[in-house]
């Protein structure tokens, strides 16, 4: 079951004391509703809600909802923080209150999460951020479009004592939602619309009349056999490339103490209608799966095919199809993890003499060998995609070489590692670069990192992502935070550690115990996390007094 509330027409007052009203909130619960409801969820829509029909919404949702496997609460709307609770707006609130009338005017959203609390599934999704309108400077954004964010005024919160005592001192409120603790042992995911101090856009084209973010909520949300945690990186990462152009882009953040495989539809709504033999090859270059990791570009194909038209297309020999459905069934990605199946199907991907499907089936061989022919044969296959010029597989061959990892350990061997680096810097690849500046010598470091600034200075974030990874590394914390806030903000999972740790651990001020919570939940959400730093965080959960599910890191190291 599911319950959306879209605020856009807020009611403007001629004092000028007014919540700004919003274009596109009634049009986003529309597209997410839809989307919804075609994975079989029950939708209960609130369009441009008063206090008393939030209200009378919520008190009929949580009665019909006790029972429900999964429930689902979407906010779009203002929304604002004060005194470490947060408040969702109707349409006909104030936005000048007194301090004891914040719970008559607004929504509690801790008091709403409560009453929705249940033995079942619970997932908010919170569009509430607003924080000032003139983000895109000139020459930025796309020609012909100028975005609108959606801003709010700071509302002006009056405590007791001032009105009391007839004074102008204020109690200001912060402008957008803040973290929201889980009751202990409950099954919760929030997604969050952007991060604290990020406009969260009203549009960005295309289309023009829904936000990016509800835009790619009801393009991912439906996806069949996708966890939660991955759904939710799904639509952060979206949102981000949506708004990238823009300054700054805004990125979703996430947390979530969900228990492995929670999904929110087991079957693809898009097979209803489905004419196989009018499907499209898969939109993806040779350039983005030499440089961009397969868990992002797996879900914008799954978002754009069904399985059932990949393995169409695999069973006719495409080479990029027969690749992906390989590298799902490896992982159990919109399908039941096989290593039988991924095998046969990698073969076949490999067979094909492209370095993608090359790589994987190394890759494959490397972790799920049987035997040392095995193995033998995975060294093979590394070089082949390496020697196709193909970056990503020339940092996996280098690491194959480098570390005596297959093969013997020997002055050759790390020799022909750094040239298959060196080779694979001619792509721009940002791997290459870190991974240089710290086995080339310390005579060569500063020109590897310099050439990764430059990287960086272009826009590109998986440069921050490395350029934070090393100052971490040689414990240059005051360079590498501003570094690991820009990666964070993008998503990358050890970035997010990292500024948890220095907040819990004052690398460079004060402890934040706030912050350091923050960080740690969007990390230990992400399936991404390697375990060394996801163990880290685990004991670092316990040392803040958090809650939350995961307890073990059976995860990538």
């Amino acid at each position: 079951m599911a319950l959306l509330i879209g605020n856009s027409k807020y009611e403007q007052h001629p004092d000028g004391y007014s919540w700004s009203a919003l274009p596109n909130p009634v049009n986003d619960v529309e597209v997410v509703g839809e989307a919804l409801e075609a994975i079989d969820f029950a939708v209960t829509v609130v369009s441009n809600g008063t206090k008393a029909e939030m209200s009378e919404a919520l008190d009929r949702f949580s009665a019909e909802s006790a029972d429900a496997e999964v429930v689902i609460f979407y906010f779009a709307g203002h929304g604002f923080e004060y005194d470490r609770r947060n408040f969702l707006v109707p349409i006909d609130a104030p936005i000048k209150v007194g301090e004891h009338e914040l719970e008559e005017e607004f929504v509690d959203f801790e008091k709403l999460a409560s009453r929705l609390s249940h033995a079942g599934t619970m997932l908010f999704i919170l569009d509430a951020c607003r924080t000032g309108s003139d983000f895109v400077g000139p020459g930025q954004g796309v020609e012909g479009f100028q975005p609108t964010s959606r801003s709010a005024p700071t509302p002006i919160v009056m405590t007791r004592a001032t009105t009391l005592g007839g004074g102008q001192p204020i109690q200001p409120a912060s402008a957008g939602v803040n973290d929201y603790d889980f009751p202990p042992g409950a099954n919760v995911a929030v997604l969050f619309s952007t991060g604290r101090g990020v406009p969260a856009y009203d549009a960005a084209p295309p289309p023009t009349h829904l936000s990016p973010f509800a835009l790619e909520v009801s393009r991912f949300i439906g996806l069949p056999k996708i966890e939660v945690s991955s759904t939710f990186n799904a639509i952060r990462q979206g949102v981000y490339d949506r708004t990238k152009v823009f300054s700054p882009p805004q990125a979703p953040y996430t947390y979530n103490s969900l228990p492995p495989r929670v999904y929110l539809s087991e079957n693809d709504a898009r097979n209803r209608n489905i004419d196989l033999e009018q499907t499209e090859g898969l939109n993806v270059t040779l350039e983005e799966m030499a440089r961009t990791d397969e868990n992002i570009l797996i879900l914008r194909v799954l978002a754009e095919h069904t399985v059932e038209e990949i393995q169409w297309l695999a069973d006719n020999n495409d080479p990029v199809a027969t690749y992906f459905l390989g590298y799902m069934q490896e992982f159990g990605i919109g399908v039941p993890r096989d290593l039988e199946k991924a095998r046969a199907t990698l073969e076949k991907a490999a067979a094909f003499e492209t370095p993608y499907g090359e790589l994987e089936l190394a890759y494959f061989l490397h972790h799920n060998g049987k035997n040392a022919a095995d193995r033998q044969r995975a060294v093979s296959l590394y070089e082949s995609a390496a020697g196709r010029d193909f970056a990503k597989a020339r940092a996996h061959y280098a690491r194959v070489l480098m570390a005596g990892v297959l093969v013997e350990q020997s002055p050759e061997n790390y020799r022909a590692g750094l040239e298959q680096l060196k080779q694979a810097t001619e792509s721009k690849y940002p791997y290459a670069f870190y991974a240089l500046a710290l086995a080339d010598g310390a005579e060569n470091q500063a020109k590897w990192i310099g050439s990764l600034e430059a990287l960086r200075q272009d826009g590109d974030v998986d440069a921050d992502h490395w350029l934070c990874v090393f100052n971490v590394q040689k414990t240059n914390y005051d360079i590498a935070l501003p570094l690991c806030e820009n990666a964070a903000e993008a998503g990358y999972a050890d970035a997010q550690a990292y500024l948890a740790r220095a907040n819990h651990e004052g690398w460079v001020s004060e402890p934040s115990p706030r912050l350091a919570k923050h960080w740690m939940r969007q990390a230990i959400s992400s399936p991404d996390l390697p375990a060394g730093l996801c163990a880290q965080l685990l004991t670092m959960r316990m040392e803040l007094g958090d809650v939350g599910f995961e307890t073990s890191c059976s995860r990538s190291s």
